[in-house]
């Protein structure tokens, strides 16, 4: 699949991209929105990372000095379209600087609780060990490059 493909399929499947420009970072394996400057001078854009079964979404603010991760917004295929299933946001006086770690981790913190949320409205019991590891293989999926 090229790259024109993947563009034109996250963005028909992903709401929230609908009408902006993507560009593909191969250094950083990201896809990057077109992004805005605030009246203060920051850049704000989302890099996003895509499987199969998720997209994960981090809110970026680059200012004169350093980048922040002002929020993550994980989406799963609904075999349609995307929907929402977690969200964080930092700002104010609990800003982050951006850390792919930090962000991978919060990224497999957020789909942990998804899933734990789910076996409870389901009944089911699963480990918690089961559940970690399993978020972890998700988010990594995330991670790989998606370019033939």
């Amino acid at each position: 699949m090229n790259n024109t493909s993947i563009q034109t399929i996250v963005a028909k499947s992903l709401p929230a991209l609908s009408g902006e420009s993507l560009t593909y970072n191969a250094a950083k394996n990201v896809y990057l929105t077109l992004g805005y400057t605030s009246a203060a001078g920051n850049m704000y854009y989302k890099a996003i990372r895509f499987s199969e079964k998720l997209a994960v979404f981090y809110h970026i603010g680059q200012g004169y000095a350093r980048t922040f991760l002002n929020g993550i917004t994980l989406f799963c295929w609904d075999g349609t379209k995307a929907k929402i299933i977690g969200q964080k946001f930092w700002g104010g006086y609990d800003w982050r600087d951006f850390s792919e770690y930090f962000a991978k981790e919060q990224s497999i913190l957020m789909l942990r609780d998804f899933l734990t949320s789910q076996a409870k409205l389901q009944g089911a019991h699963v480990s918690d060990q089961d559940v970690m590891a399993y978020s972890r293989t998700l988010i990594e999926e995330t991670q790989r490059k998606q370019l033939a």
